[in-house]
């Protein structure tokens, strides 16, 4: 960890290295998918220390878009579920603290 950076600020250059090599797979497996796709969507290509596998699998999915109208509005079958996210929001020029004191210590991330 950078020790000028807080675990805040080391979260959000985690979260855009991330995005990046994750824009990288995506190109790269667009490219294996688009190169399958010419020989029925499946195939090995072999690289020097791995190799890529293309296949194609099937299965079944519950399609509730085929359910009647009485069970899809009937509340008795819905549940609320809470998800707690963690998002990052930059701060603007003009929000920028005035000082800062080092990082901040939160129990169990700090690397030592």
């Amino acid at each position: 960890m950078d020790m000028s950076l807080s675990p805040v600020d080391e979260l959000a250059r985690l979260r855009a290295k991330l995005a990046e090599l994750r824009a990288r797979e995506a190109a790269l497996e667009a490219g294996f998918l688009t190169f399958s796709g010419t020989s029925g969507t499946v195939g090995r290509y072999h690289g020097l220390t791995c190799d890529v596998v293309v296949s194609r699998t099937g299965y079944q999915v519950f399609d509730i878009s085929k359910l009647p109208s009485e069970i899809l509005h009937d509340a008795r079958y819905y549940a609320t579920k809470q998800v707690t996210s963690i998002r990052i929001e930059e701060h603007g020029e003009d929000d920028l603290p005035a000082t800062y004191d080092g990082p901040q210590a939160i129990p169990l991330l700090s690397q030592t």
